[in-house]
């Protein structure tokens, strides 16, 4: 086989696994559960059966989207394979097995409800002011905690313990920090700046979320780095993000998908369902 016909044949598998992955022949209503559809102008006939400008444009599209480039005239012969395929398999009645119907019915359902959500979802008027008042809930619910602190770094709770002695009798955290501690913080006096709690390991955490500003912790505490003595240095509130176009459309999103969800669950409410 010459490259040619080699790069015509990647193709147009390519363009095959994409029409049978996304369901397109269903786009020109002669398969499907005998679900007729409306498909406007057709681009060939197999067999009096036409294939339509939307399936066209939509494997253009999605090919497109995978960064390929559509060749219109590979896109329709594929199509057309496709088509004399299906017509033979429907010649055999494959449509009639339990595993293909299965599949076509499935197709069926997951496309008609993913277009009924889709124009519930285009009708649905989410306003500013729902997305501001949920930003302002959402803000109200943060109560997180910055902390800044320094701390000693020893090997031993031995070692620690005659850290926090020394610092009961007058030392200097900055200096013992400095002489003492094995940590790489201990050239600028054990100073770890301004933290959030999931970002020290828990134990860590834990001890400082129960200190008071300004003091020292009165027992060594132990983490997989050794033995700490922590200073707490200061506490504010954590930063909130800013009512941004990005923190809008998150919020509107989360609508969005709540209302829908709201949507379902009404529609199962009005159903009748009986569990075989």
């Amino acid at each position: 086989m010459n490259p040619r016909m080699m790069a015509k044949t990647r193709f147009l598998t390519a363009t095959a696994a994409l029409v049978l992955a996304n369901g397109i022949a269903m786009a020109d209503g002669s398969h499907g559960g005998g679900h007729d559809v409306a498909v406007g102008e057709a681009v060939a006939t197999v067999n009096g059966r036409p294939i339509s400008q939307l399936s066209l444009e939509r494997v253009t599209q999605q090919l497109s989207a995978q960064g390929q480039q559509p060749n219109r005239e590979q896109i329709i012969d594929e199509l057309i394979n496709l088509e004399i395929l299906t017509q033979a398999a429907e010649q055999m009645e494959l449509d009639k097995s339990d595993d293909v119907a299965t599949a076509l019915h499935l197709q069926y359902t997951q496309t008609m409800a993913n277009a009924y959500l889709g124009v519930f979802s285009n009708d649905l008027k989410i306003s500013e002011e729902q997305i501001r008042a949920e930003y302002d809930k959402q803000i109200a619910l943060i109560k997180a905690s910055e902390y800044k602190a320094s701390h000693i770094l020893l090997d031993s709770k031995e070692d620690a313990e005659k850290v926090i002695a020394d610092l009961n009798g007058g030392g200097d955290f900055v200096q013992l920090a400095k002489t003492r501690s094995t940590g790489p913080s201990s050239a600028t006096g054990g100073d770890l700046g301004w933290f959030q709690p999931e970002n020290m390991v828990p134990e860590f955490s834990a001890a400082v979320a129960t200190m008071e500003k300004g003091s020292v912790s009165v027992e060594p505490v132990q983490t997989e780095f050794g033995w700490h003595v922590i200073k707490l240095d200061d506490v504010r509130e954590a930063a909130k993000p800013d009512y941004s176009p990005a923190v809008k459309s998150g919020i509107q999103n989360t609508l969005l998908r709540e209302a829908l969800a709201k949507e379902v669950e009404g529609l199962r409410a009005d159903a009748k369902i009986e569990m075989k």
